[in-house]
């Protein structure tokens, strides 16, 4: 009997599952790299889902750069429009900063050191005392790399930027970020998940890397149609590569929980890529974070 696809004994990314009548393929990566690696393998095609390859034959107006580049980027980098995504959080830099408040120093009458010119002078809290520090507890934040057709660059862009920016504000208010992106569609039956780690507990987002999936239209329409054109479906994916799953559907699939945080389509967060002042307040607003951090105010503010 002929196999369409990868099997999934074989391949420890690759976890199939079944849920009443919907069947779920969940590809599961810790980095780009593992991406990169499981591509180079070539990995069989599932021709019967997929009769013709759109991650080769898209237009590359389209799709961007050929297939071998965009798997590339998943190692190597991608630079295209990097510059400018660097720049476009600026306007907010100084507001997030002064939104924190740093772990601080009190004159007290017992502390960790002395006072010296109090100490002199005879006063009696002639030591310094360290603010109490919060225990710091982990986070995890989900964001959706899907968008609707109509979405801008400036956008896409914008929603990277702000993401860059949200983890800053997390980590500046005692939080331990674990960042995971990911794209689920949906064909009949059968429903396709990939997540993939970006920024494990503990260690420092790498923005450079991290902006490619992000903000790199290669990546979704070169790299996760070459992961969807290995998976062994039933089902004839080939027309449409599958429908964008709804918030829905990911969250209980996913089991995103009160706890995390689901950052979905720019024009689902309020994203219109005018201007990143205001759009980082919708962005904010969308979240709801005000019960647990103290939540910046951006537009208004001098830059």
């Amino acid at each position: 009997m002929q196999f369409y696809g990868v099997d999934e004994n074989e391949c420890p990314y690759l976890t199939i599952e079944k849920r009443g009548k919907l069947t779920i393929y969940h590809l599961t990566f810790d980095s780009l790299l593992e991406i990169e690696r499981f591509l180079r393998s070539n990995p069989p095609v599932n021709d019967r889902s997929f009769p013709e390859m759109m991650s080769i034959r898209a237009d590359e107006a389209f799709a961007g750069p050929p297939l071998e580049t965009a798997i590339s980027y998943c190692s190597g980098g991608y630079q295209e429009g990097l510059q400018n995504f660097m720049e476009l959080a600026k306007p907010l830099e100084a507001v997030t900063r002064a939104n924190y408040k740093q772990r601080s120093v009190n004159p007290a009458i017992v502390g960790s050191r002395p006072n010296v010119p109090a100490y002199i002078a005879g006063e009696p809290k002639n030591m310094y005392r360290l603010t109490r520090v919060v225990e710091k507890k982990v986070i995890r934040i989900y964001m959706n790399l899907s968008y609707n057709r109509n979405t801008t660059e400036a956008q896409i862009q914008t929603r990277g930027a702000l993401m860059m920016n949200l983890i800053q504000i997390l980590e500046q208010n005692g939080y331990i970020v674990d960042f995971r992106v990911f794209t689920a569609s949906i064909e009949y039956s059968e429903l396709f998940l990939c997540e993939i780690m970006l920024k494990k507990p503990g260690r420092r987002m790498e923005v450079a890397k991290s902006y490619y999936p992000m903000c790199g239209k290669a990546f979704l329409r070169r790299v996760i149609s070459r992961l969807k054109e290995s998976m062994p479906f039933k089902m004839n994916w080939g027309m449409t590569y599958g429908k964008v799953a709804s918030e829905t559907l990911i969250r209980e699939i996913m089991r995103v929980n009160d706890k995390s945080i689901y950052v979905g389509t720019p024009q689902e967060m309020g994203i219109s890529g005018t201007d990143i002042r205001l759009d980082a307040d919708a962005f904010l607003n969308r979240l709801h974070l005000s019960d647990r951090i103290r939540v910046p105010k951006y537009y208004g503010e001098e830059t």
